[in-house]
């Protein structure tokens, strides 16, 4: 059970939030393309992705573990993630055409 609540820590499911967060942030704001999974992930460790730290005593941290958890999950769920991608995308082309229409 001690396991299980390990696993399941705030703190790790913060850090998967994060990064998660950030990865979904890379997918609007980059320039390579979004339909190419593999290389959109490949170029957020390369450009984006500090994933060990150093603890206040010195201890090295390192979350690469859950970085490719998350990957997984996307990968695994690439139909859903382009959905969901596509859907924000439109709403933000759409909030824009209303920006534009305001100021004229």
């Amino acid at each position: 059970m001690k396991d299980l609540e390990k696993k399941y820590s705030n703190e790790q499911l913060y850090v998967k939030a994060f990064y998660l967060h950030h990865l979904l942030d890379y997918f609007r704001e980059t320039r390579y393309d979004v339909n190419n999974l593999e290389l959109v992930l490949k170029k957020f460790l390369e450009n984006e992705i500090i994933f060990e730290f150093l603890d206040k005593n010195g201890n090295t941290i390192n979350y690469q573990l859950v970085i490719k958890q998350i990957f997984q999950l996307l990968r695994e769920n690439q139909r859903e993630l382009y959905e969901d991608l596509k859907s924000v995308h439109n709403l933000s082309l759409e909030k824009n055409r209303e920006q534009k229409k305001r100021k004229i």
